[in-house]
């Protein structure tokens, strides 16, 4: 159900942003039914986000890092990842929990484009 002030806060997004957020939507509806999951209910909470996240920033409570990776090839990945993976077992073996999570944090988005390099690629139909 879209009400006109979730349809004002659409009118900025492109069509990818849009399609991604209906994904958001429905996945967090499908998690939690009895919440109202909307598109202002998203945006309230990315707002509130943004907010936090600048002050972290700012504070130094938190660290933030953004790599584009469109440029890398596949072979690139891999590469990072195998570099990424002693890294996470070194910081495993020889640093505290704390920090053996942070760096995990840290390489999260790595781990994860690996992992849609590594899924099986759907055969081709002639």
């Amino acid at each position: 159900m879209s009400t006109e002030k979730d349809s004002m806060l659409r009118v900025r997004l492109t069509h990818k942003q849009s399609d991604a957020l209906d994904s958001i939507i429905a996945e967090l509806q499908a998690q939690i039914p009895e919440a109202s999951v909307t598109t202002s209910s998203i945006a309230r909470y990315a707002l509130e986000k943004y907010v936090s996240d600048y002050i972290a920033k700012r504070d130094g409570t938190k660290i933030f890092i953004e790599i584009g990776t469109a440029d890398a090839t596949d072979e690139d990945i891999k590469n990072l990842y195998n570099l990424v993976s002693k890294m996470l077992d070194d910081a495993k073996e020889n640093y505290s929990q704390s920090v053996h999570y942070m760096v995990g944090e840290i390489f999260e988005p790595i781990m994860m484009r690996m992992a849609s390099l590594m899924k099986p690629k759907k055969p081709e139909v002639k």
